[in-house]
Order: C-alpha cells, then sequence, then structure tokens
C-alpha cells in the first residue's frame, strides 16, 4: 500500500480536478440509478400495479422522498393525460438521465485524462531531475539499459496499469456505493446477500494476483536486460561488423527475447483471467439474486412485489460492471507495482555527494587547490585506487598528471569536481574543504575538454551553447572563431544549425574537438581540464586543435590528464603516479636527472 501511495502523492497538486471528477461521477451515478429504477413504474403501469398518493412531501435527498413525489407526480400524469402519456413520461425521464449521466460521464473522463497525462509526466520529470544529480558510482552500479528501461519501459507499464486505473478510483466506488444504497432500499435482504458475495469475490481474485506481481518483476528485469544488450549492440556496431559477430549477436538476442517472451506470455494469462473469474462469480451473483428474489416474490408471505424485483435486477446488473471494472483495476495495479518498485529504486535513492545547509557558493579561483592525506577507492571492500596523496596546484600553473592505465590521474579529476568526496583525507580549494562549497557553483570552476569529446545529437550552436546557455549568438560564434571551428561550421548548409546526429556522428574527430573547444571557451571557467585533447587525432587535426588550446590555456590554471610526452614538456610541474601513490614530481627536467620511473615511462611515450 505504501508503494502504491508513492505514486499516487502525484495526485496531489490535481486534487481540485480529482475532485471536480469524483463529484461529476456521483451525479453520473445519481442519474443512472434514477434511469434504471424507471423500469419499476415502467411495469406497474403496463401490469396497472403502480401504486398512487395523493399529496407530495416536503423535497429532501432521501430515496423514500424521491420515491414518494415521483408516485404523486406519475399520478397527476395518468389522470389528466392518460397511461399511454403516462409511459411516453418515463421514456422521456429516462432518455433525459441517460443523457445527462453521459455527458457528466464523458467530462469527468476528460478530467481524469488530464490528470493521467500531467502525472505521467511529473513522474518522468522526476526521475530525470533525480538521475542527473546522481553520483557516478550509481552509474558504475547500474547498466544503461536498465536505467533506460526503468524510465521508458516502466513509467509506460505505470501509466499503463496504475494511472489509467484512476477511473477505478474516482468513478466506480461512487457507483457501487450509490447502487447498493438503492439496492438496500429496495430489499435490505438480497443486498445483504450481495454484500456478502463481494468479499468472496475479492479473496478469489486476489489469490489469483498473488504470483502476478513476482512475474512481473522478473519480466521487467529481463526487459532491462534486452534494451541493455541492444543498447550496446548498437554503441559498438562498427566492432559488431568488423568481427562478423552478427550470428553470435543475434543468438544471444534471440535467447534473451525468448525467455523474456515466455515469461510475459505467462503474465498475460494470468492477468487475462480477471475477466472469465469476474464473469462467473457475476454470474453465479445473479442466479443466488434471482432464487432468492424469486422466492421472496412467489412465496406466501410476499413483501416484494414483481416489478420491483425486476428493476432491483436492473439496477444489480449495473452494479457488476464497475464491480468487474474494479477487479480488472486490481489486477492493473498489480502487475504495475512491479513497475513501482523498479521506478522507487531511482527515486527513493539516497545521494552519496551530497551540500551542506548554507553552502558557500564560489564564483572565483584565488589561490589554490590542495590534496591534503586523500585516500580513495571506489567500494569499501576493494583496494584503495588513491592513497595518501598530498599536492597543491597554485593559480596559474601547467600541473601534468602522469602514470600507466588505472594509477590514479582520472581519479584526482574526478574528486576535485566533487563526483566522488574522499575516504579520508581532504581536497580544498582556496583553504575550504569542497564539501563546504555549493556543488554548482564550484562546478563552475571548471572547464573540462576530454580525449572523446561528448556532443549531443542536436545543432552546432546548442552544442556550443551547452558550456554557457545565456551566451549570445555573437559570444557563440566568437568561441567557434577562437577554437577554430568557425570556418568548417560555415561550410555546412545550415551553418551553426546543422544537426550533428548520433554522437556528433556526421563530424570528424578533429571537427568534435574543436567544437568541444568552444564550448569550454564559452564556459570561460578559470581552472580548465585537459584529459589529452589531442592524443586520437590525425597530425593535421592535431597541429588545428592545437592553436585552439592555446587559446583555452590562456591566463587559467590547467591540469592535463598526460598520455604523451609532447604534451607535458612544459608543464610547471609534474605529478607522477603509481598504483594510486605519488612516486615523483618535478618538472621535466628535474625528473629525468633523477633517472627513476619518469625516465622509464618516457621511454614508451606513457602508452
Amino acid at each position: 500500500m505504501r508503494k502504491f501511495l508513492s505514486i499516487l502523492k502525484y495526485l496531489v497538486p490535481y486534487w481540485i480536478i480529482a475532485l471536480l471528477s469524483v463529484i461529476l461521477n456521483l451525479f453520473a451515478a445519481v442519474f443512472s440509478v434514477i434511469s434504471f429504477t424507471m423500469v419499476i413504474p415502467f411495469l406497474g403501469l403496463l401490469f396497472s400495479t403502480q401504486q398512487f398518493v395523493s399529496n407530495p412531501v416536503a423535497f429532501r435527498l432521501s430515496a423514500e422522498a424521491i420515491q414518494h413525489n415521483f408516485n404523486y407526480y406519475l399520478g397527476r400524469v395518468v389522470m389528466d393525460k392518460g397511461h399511454i402519456q403516462a409511459l411516453l413520461f418515463i421514456i422521456l425521464i429516462v432518455f433525459v438521465f441517460t443523457l445527462l449521466k453521459n455527458i457528466f460521464l464523458f467530462i469527468s473522463k476528460s478530467l481524469v485524462i488530464d490528470i493521467r497525462i500531467n502525472v505521467v509526466k511529473d513522474v518522468r520529470n522526476e526521475l530525470m531531475n533525480k538521475i542527473l544529480r546522481f553520483d557516478l558510482s550509481y552509474f558504475s552500479d547500474e547498466r544503461r539499459g536498465n536505467i533506460i528501461s526503468k524510465i521508458i519501459i516502466d513509467v509506460k507499464e505505470i501509466e499503463v496499469s496504475i494511472i489509467s486505473s484512476l477511473e477505478m478510483l474516482f468513478k466506480d466506488p461512487i457507483l457501487i456505493i450509490v447502487f447498493l444504497y438503492v439496492l438496500f432500499f429496495m430489499s435490505a435482504k438480497l443486498t445483504l446477500i450481495v454484500i456478502l458475495i463481494f468479499p468472496f469475490s475479492a479473496l478469489i481474485i486476489g489469490q489469483i494476483g498473488k504470483t502476478l506481481k513476482k512475474k512481473t518483476i522478473r519480466g521487467q528485469q529481463k526487459m532491462g536486460a534486452l534494451v541493455g544488450m541492444l543498447e550496446e549492440t548498437l554503441s559498438g556496431i562498427k566492432i559488431v561488423k568488423a568481427f562478423n559477430a552478427e550470428g553470435f549477436v543475434e543468438k544471444r538476442f534471440r535467447k534473451m527475447n525468448q525467455f523474456y517472451s515466455n515469461l510475459f506470455s505467462k503474465v498475460w494469462r494470468r492477468r487475462t483471467l480477471a475477466n472469465p473469474v469476474s464473469d462467473i462469480i457475476s454470474t453465479i451473483s445473479i442466479l443466488i439474486i434471482m432464487w432468492v428474489g424469486g422466492k421472496m416474490v412467489l412465496g406466501a408471505e410476499s413483501n416484494l412485489s414483481s416489478q420491483v424485483f425486476i428493476g432491483y435486477l436492473a439496477v444489480f446488473t449495473q452494479v457488476i460492471r464497475p464491480a468487474r471494472s474494479f477487479s480488472n483495476g486490481y489486477y492493473n495495479i498489480i502487475k504495475g507495482m512491479a513497475s513501482v518498485d523498479r521506478i522507487n529504486s531511482i527515486l527513493m535513492h539516497e545521494y552519496k555527494i551530497t551540500e551542506k545547509p548554507g553552502a558557500i557558493r564560489i564564483s572565483e579561483f584565488k589561490n589554490k587547490i590542495e590534496f591534503k592525506d586523500v585516500v580513495f577507492a571506489y567500494d569499501k571492500d576493494s583496494t584503495s585506487v588513491l592513497d595518501k596523496i598530498n599536492f597543491t596546484i597554485e593559480k596559474g600553473q601547467i600541473i601534468a598528471l602522469v602514470g600507466q592505465s588505472g594509477s590514479g590521474k582520472s581519479t584526482i579529476v574526478d574528486l576535485m569536481l566533487r563526483f566522488f568526496d574522499p575516504d579520508s583525507g581532504d581536497v580544498l580549494i582556496d583553504s575550504i574543504p569542497l564539501k563546504d562549497y555549493n556543488i554548482d557553483s564550484l562546478r563552475g570552476l571548471f572547464g573540462y575538454v576530454n580525449q572523446e569529446p561528448v556532443l549531443f545529437n542536436d545543432t552546432i550552436y546548442n552544442n556550443i551553447l551547452f558550456g554557457n546557455p545565456n551566451a549570445t549568438i555573437e559570444e557563440v560564434e566568437e568561441a567557434a572563431k577562437l577554437s577554430y571551428a568557425h570556418d568548417f561550421i560555415m561550410g555546412k548548409e545550415l551553418a551553426y544549425n546543422t544537426d550533428l546526429g548520433e554522437d556528433g556522428g556526421r563530424l570528424s574527430l578533429g571537427e568534435k574537438q574543436r567544437i568541444s573547444i568552444a564550448r569550454t571557451l564559452l564556459k570561460n571557467s578559470p581552472i580548465l581540464i585537459l584529459d589529452e585533447a589531442t592524443s586520437a587525432l590525425d597530425y593535421e587535426s592535431e597541429l588545428i586543435v592545437r592553436k585552439a588550446l592555446q587559446y583555452l590555456m590562456k591566463d587559467r590554471t590547467i591540469i592535463v590528464i598526460a598520455h604523451r610526452l609532447s604534451t607535458i614538456k612544459n608543464a610547471d610541474r609534474i605529478i607522477v603516479l603509481d598504483k594510486g601513490k605519488i612516486v615523483e614530481q618535478g618538472n621535466h627536467e628535474e625528473l629525468l636527472k633523477l633517472n627513476a620511473y619518469y625516465k622509464k615511462l618516457t621511454q614508451f611515450e606513457f602508452l
């Protein structure tokens, strides 16, 4: 129930619309029950058994008063116009009330549609908001395909299974209550039998639904794996083709897809049981009512007239439809709860990187970055990636981080950006620990150009604007000119409005890198991180990108993750890492004179 309420909380902003829908459904239920109870006076007129009263009573909202006054006015019609006109009067009442019922139902359903669409929109927005603020550790622990599956498939399942059942919440209980009230007024004995049948029905449906959620959870997990495999295959399609592995990949996909199909076949069969089970229970209920009610009509001490009994059956058949809808809605909710569990794993995830109340906003870098006895491991049980790291970066310096793969270079950068927090020790900027800073303002100090530039499936203009959404068109173009990107951009048919395609696939690597540099120039951050921005480029592209980097590096503090010797010769200081420890520090000449680990690395160009 708690998990179900975690989704229903999204209804709160729309409570006025929901209340209006409930009121409209209440009116629709009243109009509906009046339409069906008209069968009683209709039959009474046909068989001349209808009783009339001579005087009306004061109006009040009770079945007795309404029935009394209706009999009075119907009697007046019979006396003034005759029986044929009275029958026409009843038919007209049924038509008008049926029309009103459907108008109110239509408006109510329209309101529920608005609620449904907005609730799903709010769930997706919150999921995206949460995911964008997750610590990087979440993405290393969770497969991308599973995350995508939760956002797209599970939210869709919640929409289909739970949000679509809002009508069940706003309409069906009201209809059932109104109909049961009228039935109880018509015959208390028969209605008590009906009330006893309902819990029995719920027990049967509940037993069938117990295993539905378990199977659905397994199915949703497998769907996540299926989406993950598809995403991996499309990302690595070049490798698949290069190794002639299409058959191998297809075989894996077919096997997983077959398992998923078999599992959900069982889920849907069990879910389909809702209709036949409800139909059988409904038929049994009607037969019991017919038997007991028939005995009451035909018995020696009959206290139930035949036309009232027929009217009772007419109204009772209307209880069955919302009751069946309620049971189907229960099945839908049970199935949807598996998806609720999965998206709650995102919505209820606790951040590891949190911001202190009243955190300091930092707008400029004044003095230095310090690492003091920093120890860090990605998992508590694993070996430390960084072990007692101590160094200082003064403002305006060019610092190079050097070491073999896995030595901790990228981890140091991640700690500066506060993607992770040290297990012990401190990282400080201007003598204040990073934990004391506002996270957004802290990351605003850093610009980042990586080895494999990340571009989005959007226009060139918007990809550059990503660095500073408030920049003007002139500032975007100036950044492109300084990064030597403007000329090739203008050579495109749509210039800055050219769509880059998936991962910027319509540009060469060198062009992508210059767009990335333009984006970083536009951000204009005082600290720049370069993850060897030219190591993957050909000679000609590298020369152009290096010219662009000269503008980018001007008057900034530079941290270079080095892969090539040529990149770091002019660094003010080189920090040499090995297995998470700093083994040497100094400039290029000083480290060569040591004739130690750094010199050994230079022989292999750090590769």
